[in-house]
């Protein structure tokens, strides 16, 4: 089925540096991003803030896109990556600033950081496609998420210890202080080797034909509909999976501890997707992968236990390489069958994270009509259960795309200048 290749070999040089580069990106949210929900919970205990911090996150990342093409259309995509790196940091600087204050700043931090998020990811995307073909970008999409895993493997726990240890030397938050501080240092550092990515300079993107992309390009409507699905459901599952975590195991170091051991298991899986995986497999292994998360997700909020948090999240460790390796280049496969899509990749961009944002606008904004009627534990386990499909529908709408195979012509785009 599988045919072995060399994980590294056969990425542009560039494209190597972009793997670099996400990998501090991921480095930094894994220490601190991904307890930021459990900071403002403790200083609150109210998900209503954590759910506004979100929200408004999320509205500002496709509100970043579409400035980047039509304002800043002039700025190179490392150097738009480099103001997303620069703005994460200085978000991170800010809560630490802040501190117990914070939840009382959800609406500046989430405009921030999703501005700064928006930047990151538009530069991230006009580089990914502009140094990958459909021939490498298995590799190149299993390299990162291997070195995601990876760090996962290892710094939530580290993070974990050093936030309960910093609570006993300096109070509560201590911890917390460190770990921000350290994750904006990685990403100020990241700032650097981002400079040795390509600018990619596009031409000024055109609303009048992102919103008819899918007239051009008729197998774009299932990417539209797939990101809609995406957007819906996955930032508010992982908005809430992270607070029921912590109200189960109790403490940080705990929480560390599970999204290590989380990791550790999906590194093997991510190193054969990236050595072995053929295009021409990709839709059966997400098949396999998206069953398997969609019955995680059953399994937690019917037995909120130690034991269901474990078995989550070994079907989870095992589904979210096999789904999410697997589609990843399924959207850019789509990309290239437009009749230029050099030209027209950033208005295909931009529509695909229009469409998550407002996936994820309006699944934030039921979930913070019903956080006031309902009690928000129980809202909490729903919310997994009926996000917890979006995998098999993300599938299904990939799959319905004809001809998800290997490309017969050679990859004949020339990449541009260095930013």
């Amino acid at each position: 089925m599988f045919r072995p290749r060399v994980l590294s070999g056969g990425l542009d040089r560039r494209a190597s540096t972009m793997v670099l580069v996400h990998g501090a990106y991921t480095a930094a949210n894994l220490l601190a991003g991904a307890f930021l929900s459990i900071f403002l919970w403790r200083a609150s205990h109210d998900l209503v803030p954590i759910a506004l911090y979100s929200g408004l996150s999320a509205l500002m990342i496709p509100a970043a896109f579409v400035a980047n093409g039509l304002i800043w259309r002039g700025m190179g995509a490392g150097a738009s990556i480099r103001l997303g790196l620069f703005g994460g940091g200085f978000s991170y600087l800010v809560i630490l600033m802040l501190g117990n204050d914070a939840p009382h700043w959800v609406v500046v931090l989430g405009l921030l950081r999703g501005v700064a998020e928006g930047f990151y990811w538009s530069g991230f995307h006009l580089v990914t496609y502009d140094t990958t073909s459909d021939r490498d970008r298995d590799r190149y999409f299993g390299a990162q998420a291997t070195a995601s895993l990876f760090l996962t493997a290892t710094l939530p726990p580290a993070a974990g210890a050093i936030i309960v240890a910093g609570a006993r030397v300096g109070g509560t938050y201590r911890g917390y202080q460190l770990v921000f501080a350290l994750s904006a240092v990685v990403l100020m550092a990241a700032m650097v080797l981002a400079g040795q990515l390509p600018s990619s300079a596009r031409q000024r993107l055109s609303l009048r034909r992102v919103a008819t992309l899918a007239r051009r390009n008729p197998d774009w409507r299932w990417v539209t509909r797939a990101r809609l699905a995406d957007g819906f459901t996955g930032s508010l599952i992982g908005l809430v999976l992270t607070i029921l975590m912590f109200l189960v195991l109790k403490n940080e170091q705990q929480v560390g501890n599970f999204n290590g051991l989380m990791g550790l298991l999906g590194v093997g899986i991510s190193l054969g997707l990236a050595a072995f995986m053929k295009p021409k497999h990709r839709i059966a292994c997400a098949l396999v992968g998206g069953a398997l998360l969609v019955l995680s997700t059953f399994l937690l909020p019917l037995y909120l236990s130690a034991w269901a948090i474990v078995g989550f999240g070994l079907l989870r460790a095992i589904g979210g390489p096999l789904h999410g390796n697997a589609l990843a280049p399924v959207a850019l496969q789509v990309i290239d069958r437009d009749p230029a899509p050099k030209v027209m990749r950033y208005d295909y961009i931009v529509h695909q994270e229009l469409c998550l944002g407002i996936g994820r606008v309006v699944s934030i904004g039921c979930f913070l009509l019903l956080a006031a009627p309902m009690n928000q534990m129980l809202l909490a386990r729903i919310v997994v259960v009926v996000a917890g499909a979006a995998p098999l529908l993300i599938w299904a709408a990939f799959a319905r795309i004809p001809g998800v195979a290997p490309l017969a012509q050679p990859d004949t785009r020339a990449l541009p200048a260095a930013a």
